[in-house]
């Protein structure tokens, strides 16, 4: 919607509609939609093309006339087009030379001449001269609706990103007596929003609302500014703003809508708009009337107070009053909540979470982030039938997989996992509506399969947290924020990744169950679905052929001699692990990594008709078995105790039962496998080894087997050439050529005869 609004050509230029391109991207980067992320690159590119001259083979070029300097933005240009010779090279002259603005074609110049675009030429058949003018370039497109995305900061794209207090493992409350520091850009922000209610004497109290004041009050810093105005719409407002900073001779960016929609729990119309670089959010405090016949609330204008006891979580329903410069806690629990670190609703939970159902998922990600004790009534709600009906039935899909997707990226996504195999919440967030009663779901056992796959996320931490302790690098550093996010997914739906979805149609194949739940459960990137299905199917390899299966191969006689200088002699062929690292591709490690999990005592696969074991169940139930890490509090998924305390369960308690210790053995000799077997790896230089290509090209291998055309013969010699170059690596092509002869009469016969034996 941002890149359709760049299309806009009374009020974006070239700048401004890259800027928008590329906060499309982000938005739908951050809400995992390929579906609007294609559809907005898409109408990117045709908004930057439109900004200019609308021939897709000709030269464009933007020169300033002499006298450009003295031209003003909104000056009148002309474009004279010109074609000659067989090329029909075009040529666009503007007479401004300033910028793009208003439908007003000019250039930046840089030295002589200001090139803006260059796009290939070619022949054009029939050359054509004709009078351009650059308004009419850009008004072959009628402008949009005024809509707009939701603004997503790229800074909560990974909480991971506060690394010193998630090592120290603090549980980050308020100071007592803090207030809200603004700096020199939000001050003058909060100035020109108060000019603009002063000049047109508005009846206006200014309040920024939400996470950027509870971030503020814990010492954060917040781009999060949603500001709340109590008697007038969010759009109207922003075009007040927007003629302010117009007359005072400043930057103008458009402004985008976001219309309420109750059906989907959205309530409130946002307008969106950017003021000195930086977005805000407009919405306007609201009062909610329900009648007798419909759950969908009337809304009105409302007071701070209506508004606050409307908002999802008390730290989250304080105010910042702009104009008299201080913190408002309208529901009186608010203040002392972010000072106790309490997760808690303004009004009964229940109420809060059937007013919108995604707020049960908001409390378990704010507990997960900060390490807040969620208050024991929100446990009771969270359990209820009817609360749970309405997370399936009345949220969309994508709002879901949003959160989801924050508590994955957050500080402690196996607090937030934990919390949501306790509320029973696992079948209706990873599971589609789609699926309900379907075959796929026949083979899960009742009542176990949530805590079938937290086992396998707490068997993942324990192996992290092993591997740290013992010196190995921490895993906040050792992967992305996106390989991280694939990881815990990954291993919480290990147990899921045998399972398939049965085809709708005759000509469609069964569907990874796993797939179906990261793409339609979750609504995440189509990405992010064939990473998390990679990992999974490499880890069988590296479970089975690496991890699992060590000899006395000479052929890594090099890394075994490094070996035994540090006291190892295990060793693994290097055709096993070339072809384990060739099918992970990039995500060898990651998928190395779910293998050792896959080994874990007490990890299954339905799919493969394994039984949960009810030692298994038991220590899922309790507390994370992980060791700490080494100086510091909790462990690599679980860096916080606090938000299982009360009727959400207890974290931990003083003694460990024998099955933990089983599984902290086991991770501690896991972790050792894995790091011997990395180490292997990387000083056979086969780290990289699915970038290996065949010594040969196909023309020379049909040459050398004799073959007239390809077939499946050519797909037999490529794959034994390539695993005759990962156990030969210091081979040339002459001995590829002799080892394609030698097996030439081998592999033509078994590809002479088909399946039945015909000839």
């Amino acid at each position: 919607a941002h890149a359709r609004h760049a299309r806009r050509p009374a009020s974006v230029d070239p700048p401004s509609a890259r800027a928008l391109a590329s906060r499309a991207s982000d938005v739908a980067r951050a809400r995992r939609e390929p579906r609007l992320g294609m559809q907005g690159a898409s109408v990117a590119r045709t908004a930057l093309r439109g900004c200019f001259v609308r021939a897709s083979r000709a030269v464009v070029s933007l020169r300033p006339s002499s006298s450009s300097s003295s031209s003003s933005p909104s000056s009148s240009s002309s474009a004279k087009v010109a074609s000659g010779g067989s090329r029909g090279r075009v040529r666009v002259v503007a007479r401004s030379a300033v910028g793009f603005h208003r439908g007003q074609i000019y250039a930046h110049p840089k030295g002589k001449h200001a090139e803006a675009v260059r796009i290939r030429a070619s022949a054009h058949k029939r050359p054509t001269t004709r009078a351009v003018s650059s308004a009419s370039l850009l008004q072959e497109r009628s402008p949009p609706s005024k809509q707009a995305i939701p603004q997503v900061s790229v800074t909560d794209a990974c909480d991971l990103a506060e690394e010193e207090e998630v090592s120290k493992r603090a549980v980050i409350t308020m100071t007592p007596g803090a207030t809200v520091t603004c700096t020199a850009e939000e001050e003058r922000i909060f100035a020109t929003l108060l000019e603009v209610v002063e000049k047109n004497d508005l009846p206006v109290t200014l309040r920024v609302a939400g996470g950027w004041v509870r971030d503020k009050l814990l010492g954060k810093n917040s781009t999060d500014i949603d500001i709340a105005i109590d008697s007038l719409l969010g759009r109207e407002f922003a075009e007040l703003v927007n003629a302010h900073l117009r007359e005072k001779g400043e930057t103008v960016h458009g402004v985008g809508v976001i219309q309420s929609n109750p059906d989907q729990s959205k309530h409130l119309e946002t307008a969106t708009m950017r003021v000195h670089d930086v977005w805000l959010d407009l919405v306007n405090l609201r009062s909610e009337n329900y009648s007798e016949e419909s759950r969908i609330p009337e809304m009105t204008f409302g007071s701070a107070t209506d508004d606050a006891f409307r908002r999802d979580l008390t730290i989250n329903a304080l105010f910042y009053n702009i104009n008299l410069k201080q913190v408002e806690d309208f529901t009186g629990m608010g203040l002392k909540d972010l000072q106790d670190g309490v997760v808690r609703t303004p009004l009964p939970p229940k109420t809060t979470f059937l007013d919108d159902p995604l707020r049960i998922l908001r409390a378990v990600r704010f507990a997960s982030r900060f390490g807040f004790v969620l208050d024991d009534e929100i446990v009771s709600a969270a359990g209820d039938a009817d609360v749970q009906c309405a997370l399936r039935t009345k949220v969309s899909r994508e709002r879901v997989g949003k959160e989801v997707s924050g508590m994955l990226r957050g500080p402690s996504p196996g607090d937030a996992m934990t919390l949501l195999c306790r509320f029973s919440l696992f079948e209706v967030v990873f599971t589609p509506a789609s699926l309900i009663n379907l075959e796929a779901l026949s083979a899960l056992p009742p009542n176990t399969t949530s805590w079938a796959c937290l086992h396998s996320l707490r068997s993942l931490d324990a192996l992290l947290s092993a591997h740290a302790n013992a010196g190995g690098k921490p895993w906040s550093k050792s992967f992305s924020c996106e390989e991280r996010e694939w990881l815990v997914l990954a291993a919480f739906l290990a147990p899921l990744r045998t399972l398939c979805v049965p085809p709708q149609g005759k000509k469609q194949k069964p569907t990874p169950l796993v797939e179906v739940c990261v793409k339609e459960a979750l609504k995440m990137r189509g990405k992010d679905a064939d990473a998390v299905s990679l990992i999974l199917d490499a880890a069988v390899d590296m479970r089975a052929g690496v991890l699992g299966s060590y000899d006395d191969s000479v052929a890594a006689s090099i890394a075994a001699e490094r070996m035994k200088e540090a006291g190892r002699v295990e060793t693994v062929r290097r055709q096993t692990a070339g072809r384990a690292i060739r099918r992970g591709k990039e995500q060898w490690r990651l998928a190395l990594v779910i293998g050792a999990v896959m080994e874990m005592p007490g990890v299954v696969s339905f799919g493969d008709g394994d039984e949960v074991e009810t030692w298994a169940v038991e220590l899922s139930r309790g507390g994370p078995v992980a060791q700490n890490l080494l100086g510091q509090r909790g462990s690599p998924l679980h860096a916080f105790s606090a938000i299982q305390k009360g009727a959400a369960g207890v974290v931990e308690s003083s003694e460990l039962a024998p099955a933990g210790i089983r599984v902290r053995t086991a991770a501690a000799a896991m972790a050792g496998r894995v790091r011997t077997v990395e180490e292997l790896i990387f000083a056979m230089k086969l780290d990289r080894a699915y970038e290996l290509k065949p010594l040969l090209a196909g023309q020379e291998i049909m040459r050398l087997a004799g073959m007239s055309r390809g077939g499946p013969a050519m797909k037999v010699f490529n794959e034994r050439l390539i695993d005759w170059q990962l156990e030969n690596p210091e081979s040339g092509a002459d001995d590829a050529r002799a080892y394609i002869e030698s097996i030439r009469e081998e592999v033509m016969h078994a590809a002479a005869y088909t399946d039945d034996g015909r000839k």
